[in-house]
């Protein structure tokens, strides 16, 4: 028979709804596998969560164990540092309190630590919930491409990295390195740079085998992005993975890849401001003619669309590139507080359902740009009427808008404003034609 080493089962809880967490043990314990422990770790008490007892007391109604924190510190990196020092198992299984294991979770990744090098196993998130609204769509298959073809191909280069949840760790590769960092909000990232440079291996296995809930709303959504961006970012501009000797280049352009992506805040800004710069002022961003400048334009355009499908297996989605540059003001957000070293804050990414009600506040950039697009369009076509440049500048900037408008949609309940608009009206209306009926009756 195989051997069966025995494994703690970490589910990091923080303020989460008792709920959510019974499901997520519930499916833990039922795992197919003879020798685990199931341990909540709870932080609600340190972070001030009405609910931390409740999520204490599930120890009195399930076989597990709860390990609260009563010194807080290192948000989920202190959590999981903290219960390193509580268990002794020499393997970890490691689920946000909103992934729910699959029964044979345990079967499926524990064989592959026969290799005494494998530092960690990462499986897939899924959301379970991608079909409730249009951010929770956008943000799965936003996942479904990076957990699909990039997975796969940073597998291949032993770049994989830890993504927080819904993976097995080695107890002892973990303690390599001191414990998770708690110095990044971005812990998962860290830590899988410096067990790489260590030279611990990871795999990535692409089968779903927990599933779990992605944000339902824009702000929940924005909070994410914003602590995925800020912590990969902290990590390229204090840890820059082009320096440190002991990974080897095909890991340090992968680590470099992932954080750099979200630069693309940067690139965004530049492309939305060219048009705008030009219909407000005049400034023509491309000297040519038209036809010429199409002749290279147009084999540029073709190929970064050609390239850009085939390195994601053609599994990119128009509604997760729309979603993706209607962040990017979020991104180049988290580029500034990067560079200029602002403290970052642990958020809990909520997973609650929520009336959409209104954070317009959430769109504003958005907002701004589409205004200054509208009135942008009106000066040129005033100063310089429908000239060549003035219909490739406004169209440019509206394409633009095309892909800012996610955010402003998602960001208040546009629906429900338009069938109060039409109750209202028809309300009037009827109230006129009332009166005028009684005035003829009286007549």
């Amino acid at each position: 028979a195989k051997e069966t080493p025995l494994v703690d089962v970490f589910i990091t809880v923080c303020g989460e709804p008792r709920e959510i967490v019974e499901q997520t043990v519930v499916a833990a314990l039922r795992i197919d596998y003879p020798n685990f422990t199931v341990h909540i770790l709870n932080d609600g008490l340190v972070a001030h969560k009405e609910n931390w007892r409740e999520v204490e007391n599930l120890k009195n109604i399930y076989p597990i164990n709860v390990i609260t924190r009563t010194i807080p510190g290192g948000a989920k990196a202190g959590n999981i540092n903290h219960a390193l020092t509580k268990t002794s198992a020499p393997f970890l299984v490691l689920f946000d309190a909103d992934h729910i294991p699959h029964r044979d979770f345990l079967k499926r990744t524990i064989g592959y630590f026969e290799n005494p090098k494998m530092a960690f196993v990462q499986t897939p998130q899924y959301y379970i919930n991608k079909n409730e609204n249009s951010i929770t769509r956008a943000a799965w298959e936003q996942q479904e491409l990076f957990f699909g073809p990039i997975c796969q191909g940073k597998y291949r280069m032993n770049a994989t990295f830890w993504c927080g949840t819904n993976a097995v760790m080695r107890r002892e590769a973990l303690l390599s390195i001191s414990g998770v960092p708690e110095q990044s909000i971005a812990e998962d990232f860290l830590a899988s740079l410096f067990l790489h440079e260590r030279g611990w291996k990871s795999i990535y296995i692409p089968e779903v085998l927990a599933h779990g809930l992605a944000p339902v709303d824009l702000e929940n959504y924005i909070s994410q992005q914003y602590r995925w961006a800020r912590g990969s970012l902290d990590v390229m501009f204090r840890y820059n993975p082009l320096f440190r000797t002991r990974l080897s280049f095909a890991q340090k352009m992968q680590y470099l890849y992932s954080a750099g992506f979200y630069l693309n805040g940067f690139v965004v800004l530049i492309d939305a401001l060219v048009p705008l710069i030009f219909l407000f002022f005049g400034v023509v961003p491309v000297i040519d003619t038209t036809g010429s400048f199409i002749v290279y334009f147009a084999p540029f355009i073709f190929l970064t669309l050609y390239f850009l499908m085939k390195s994601t297996g053609f599994s990119i989605t128009f509604r997760a590139v729309q979603l993706t540059i209607a962040t990017s003001f979020v991104y180049l957000i988290a580029m500034v507080n990067a560079i200029t070293g602002r403290n970052a804050k642990f958020k809990v990414t909520s997973k609650q359902k929520q009336g959409k009600g209104n954070l317009l506040k959430y769109a504003t950039p958005n907002i701004i740009y589409i205004v200054l697009a509208i009135s942008g369009t009106m000066l040129a076509f005033i100063r310089d009427g429908l000239t060549p440049a003035v219909a490739t500048n406004v169209s440019w900037a509206f394409f633009n808008t095309v892909f800012f408008w996610p955010f402003i949609y998602e960001a208040y309940s546009w629906n429900l404003t338009f069938i109060r608009a039409k109750a209202f009206v028809l309300t009037k209306l009827h109230s006129i034609n009332f009166h005028r009926k009684s005035e003829l009756f009286i007549e």
